[in-house]
């Protein structure tokens, strides 16, 4: 608790600071490397609390890039990596991802700690394997208010040349049960989540949910027009749809 405490009150040195780096303990004792993004102003702001994924660290583009529209809409953002990740030498997510829901809720709880986050508006959010730990922690946690689930893991190929199957059920149990806001962004080119099959599970939702569809592969790449601004255009896209969605669904 003490090493808490004055994680929050660094926290609290710069009101207007873009960008605070900061180190936490998990109650197992690994650290945790956390960059919070405030708004300019006193609070309290709606927060997001942004998952990476298995191997794309919190500062890569598609992160970086939305946790900026989300500060420019007026929304705070927590960003970490897993504490697996930062480890020496680097490690592999835990089975059924149970210390990577720990190393989550661990920065849940620096989030609700400071007086500048709106604890009624936090929303559990991340990429890839970090959307599928966002998933369980929203589940867990009836004071969140909703989920991003970025390159979510919903399909995979079982053997050469065939059709992709649903594997939702998995990474996302029990979610066509949830009633509170949802937004999904992903690749249409996405190996990891057939559209057809996201498109499914999207009817089978009882949550006011969006989606959005680009182009890109897991990591929103692969664009068939390469040059240019492609791929910052389509990361922009998809920060623009996930900061608007937030918004709307967090206002009263």
């Amino acid at each position: 608790m003490k090493g808490l405490l004055t994680v929050i009150l660094a926290l609290h040195c710069s009101l207007s600071a873009a960008a605070e780096s900061v180190s936490i303990p998990t109650p197992r004792g690994s650290t945790i490397e956390v960059i919070a993004d405030f708004p300019i102003g006193a609070g309290p702001f709606t927060t997001v609390i942004l998952a990476p994924g298995q191997g794309y660290h919190m500062r890569l583009a598609a992160l970086e890039q939305t946790a900026r529209r989300l500060v420019e809409e007026g929304i705070a953002v927590y960003r970490f990596d897993w504490t697996y990740y930062t480890a020496t030498p680097r490690g592999s997510p835990s089975q059924d991802f149970g210390l990577e829901i720990e190393d989550m809720n661990t920065v849940v709880a620096l989030a609700v700690a400071d007086s500048r986050v709106d604890s009624s508006r936090v929303w559990a959010a991340g990429k890839s394997l970090g959307s599928s730990v966002a998933w369980h922690v929203l589940r867990a946690n009836r004071t969140l208010r909703g989920g991003v689930l970025l390159t979510p893991v919903c399909s995979q190929v079982e053997s050469a040349g065939a059709a992709p199957v649903a594997i939702h059920d998995y990474y996302y149990p029990d979610v066509s049960a949830e009633t509170r806001p949802l937004v999904f962004a992903q690749g249409d080119a996405d190996p990891l989540c057939s559209t057809p099959i996201l498109y499914g599970l999207m009817a089978d939702l009882s949550a006011p949910t969006r989606l959005l569809v680009v182009g890109g592969d897991h990591s929103f790449e692969g664009l068939p027009r390469a040059e240019g601004n492609a791929l910052d255009e389509n990361l922009q896209a998809v920060a623009d749809f996930v900061a608007l969605a937030v918004a709307d669904f967090s206002a009263d």
